[in-house]
């Protein structure tokens, strides 16, 4: 009797630990045992007339998406794979793979696949890749643009290369403007350079958002005869988000800080975002007295958060969204999803909380008037599409969702 017991006993641990290790397995049936146990936080929005619906769920490591006609695709930062969403039905077998540079951790702030953008049949990715064998490797970021024919990637032509070696700061989203302009940002991997603003610092192309493929000879800008053509923008600590306002044609980026004063920014042309010297808005006298890289202009944030939350996707919606048609909608990786009222001339931002008319959400200030929505997890892109405004949830067994007003 003790025996049968014993392995009555032995057989039911067996049998739970193939189940939980069949949980830990399938990133899908994690993302449902999750919600449905409550264990995993669901997202919901502050605006009731508004639906939220999965795209797909349990996917790992997402860090951005674009659309091309009725297909979505996505990068799996860490495995180095864009998969395509066809139909709303997840494709098994990837678009692309590529060798990406891995850092041990499944951290956003990291290397790997990072960036993604389309315009008409034209495919842009940013990815830093690795090279060589265990006894000596080598990185680089990589843009890489792709034609998109049968609902394949093919012909891929590399565009530019960007410093790799650093271990953080890789930034890599990118976005594209109306006439089909492609840019993207790298953030400063820690280096001390010129274009960072450090006056004794050598040319190294990190900080910058970049105007992509320029030129078809030079794919390292700082290489080139006038490297200042190759960027848009300068001094950029580090970015996970960046868009073009479809009515201005204007560039909006989304800059984290250090410890404090993470950043939303409007970045006209030669514009320098002032890191290492300003985090966050200064007084009229600091920018008098700032002494940046070359004929690059600072200006400061259209909004700023004095604690830092880590902005990252940014976006604009359409006339379909009615009351929000003049917003802003910016995700941080604390689950949060933001919404900003443009100004009439869409240069600025406006509210109206007095606590938050100084354009900075100090510590003491309340976020009711811009939270629209709460526990995304770790949003890494936000991107708008045919009236849904989708996000990618990073961490904690990850999906896509889409929003749309009812």
């Amino acid at each position: 009797m003790n025996q049968k017991i014993i392995l009555i006993g032995i057989s039911g641990i067996i049998f739970l630990g193939l189940v939980f290790y069949s949980i830990l397995d399938d990133p899908e049936l994690r993302y449902s045992v999750g919600k449905i146990t409550g264990l995993k936080d669901m997202p919901t929005l502050t605006e009731k007339n508004f639906t939220i619906e999965e795209v797909v769920v349990g996917i790992n490591s997402s860090t951005a998406l674009a659309f091309l006609g009725n297909d979505i695709l996505f990068l799996e930062k860490e495995t180095g794979k864009i998969r395509q969403i066809e139909n709303g039905i997840l494709l098994e077998e990837p678009l692309w793979d590529f060798n990406v540079k891995k850092e041990g951790c499944e951290c956003y702030t990291e290397s790997g696949l990072l960036g993604i953008t389309t315009f008409d049949s034209d495919v842009y990715v940013f990815v830093t890749e690795e090279f060589g064998n265990d006894d000596e490797k080598t990185y680089e970021n990589r843009i890489y643009k792709f034609s998109w024919e049968n609902k394949q990637l093919k012909d891929p032509v590399l565009l530019n290369i960007l410093p790799a070696d650093a271990n953080m700061h890789h930034g890599g989203s990118m976005t594209v403007d109306s006439d089909g302009n492609v840019f993207a940002v790298i953030g400063d991997q820690e280096y001390e350079t010129e274009l960072q603003n450090f006056e004794n610092g050598k040319m190294n192309d990190v900080g910058i958002i970049l105007n992509v493929g320029i030129e078809n000879k030079i794919k390292k800008p700082s290489n080139s005869s006038q490297p200042d053509d190759h960027y848009y923008g300068v001094g950029i600590r580090n970015s996970f988000g960046l868009t073009f306002d479809p009515i201005t044609n204007y560039l909006w980026i989304t800059e984290n800080g250090t410890s404090k004063y993470d950043e939303i920014n409007l970045v006209l042309p030669k514009y320098n975002s002032g890191w290492p010297q300003f985090l966050g808005p200064v007084d009229q006298e600091q920018i008098n007295q700032f002494s940046g890289y070359s004929d690059f202009v600072y200006s400061n944030p259209e909004f700023s958060w004095e604690k830092t939350i880590a902005p990252t996707g940014i976006s604009f919606v359409d006339q379909n969204w009615k009351k929000y048609a003049d917003n802003l909608f910016v995700g941080d990786c604390q689950g949060n999803l933001y919404k900003f009222q443009l100004s009439e001339s869409r240069e600025s931002l406006v509210f109206q909380n007095s606590g938050l008319q100084d354009l900075v959400l100090n510590e003491s200030d309340t976020n009711d008037e811009i939270i629209f929505g709460k526990d995304f997890g770790c949003i890494t892109d936000v991107e708008y599409h045919d009236g849904y405004l989708y996000i990618i949830s990073y961490l904690n067994n990850g999906a896509i969702y889409k929003i749309k007003p009812n």
